[in-house]
């Protein structure tokens, strides 16, 4: 499942989805281990790296370079 959500990183609306296990597992790691990390999405861009909560912006941030969405290959 996808919204649409303003992307700060892309500067334009972008689709977003829910973190997955190794998407959550680096920021609890970067937050802490009590930190609810379910309700984080990220923009499918490729190259980009942005999260942020459902609703709320103000709890956002750039995932690690090793986590960044690659472009797909040309045909």
């Amino acid at each position: 499942m996808t919204v649409s959500r303003a992307c700060r990183t892309c500067g334009t609306m972008q689709e977003f989805r829910m973190f997955n296990a190794a998407e959550r597992a680096v920021v609890r790691a970067e937050r802490g281990d009590g930190h609810f990390v379910d309700d984080y999405w990220r923009c499918t861009a490729a190259g980009c790296r942005w999260y942020q909560r459902y609703l709320n912006r103000g709890e956002d941030g750039l995932l690690p370079e090793e986590l960044r969405i690659q472009a797909a290959p040309a045909k």
